[in-house]
This record gives C-alpha cells, sequence and structure tokens, in this order.
C-alpha cells in the first residue's frame, strides 16, 4: 500500500528520463463512496499552494499529471509515460 506521505516530495520523470518536477500535492476524488488518488500536483504553484496555504479555495493551483499516467514508483522517483506533460490547473470547485 502507498500512502500520501510516501509520494510527496519525489522526483517525477518521464520513461525516458526527462526531469518534470517534484510532487507537491495530490489529488483525490470520491468514486463508489471511496477515494481513489487521481492526480499529483507539481510545479510551483503546486509548492507555493503546499507551504502558504490555499485560504478558502478548495483546490490547490499547479501542474497536474494524472495517476493513470503513472508507470513506476521507486524509493523517491514517480516515472510516467513518456509524452505526458503536466497541465496547469487552475480549475475551482
Amino acid at each position: 500500500m502507498i500512502r500520501a506521505s510516501d509520494l510527496v516530495g519525489c522526483e517525477v520523470r518521464s520513461e525516458s528520463g526527462e526531469r518534470l518536477g517534484r510532487v507537491h500535492d495530490l489529488r483525490a476524488e470520491r468514486v463508489d463512496g471511496r477515494w481513489r488518488l487521481a492526480a499529483l500536483v507539481l510545479g510551483r504553484g503546486g509548492l507555493a499552494a503546499r507551504l502558504l496555504g490555499t485560504g478558502h479555495e478548495p483546490l490547490i493551483d499547479g501542474d497536474v499529471i494524472a495517476w493513470d499516467a503513472v508507470t513506476g514508483l521507486d524509493d523517491g522517483r514517480v516515472t510516467v509515460r513518456d509524452g505526458t506533460s503536466a497541465a496547469a490547473d487552475s480549475a475551482r470547485a
């Protein structure tokens, strides 16, 4: 079982080795009454929100990579499919 604390701070790289950033936060969604990991939040926006808080906003801005793109987990590293890029996310609930 993977814990959130195991993922936060991990380096994210593509399968070909391109460095995409570090995991600063996570996104989850409720599916059939259970919580499921949906995405990794990277980038300066994700880091700033983590350090400074989000105030009344329920979501954290940042670059988001869908959990479905993850192909590997190693100690301190998350690997994602080649061609995966972090999408800037500014959606609000």
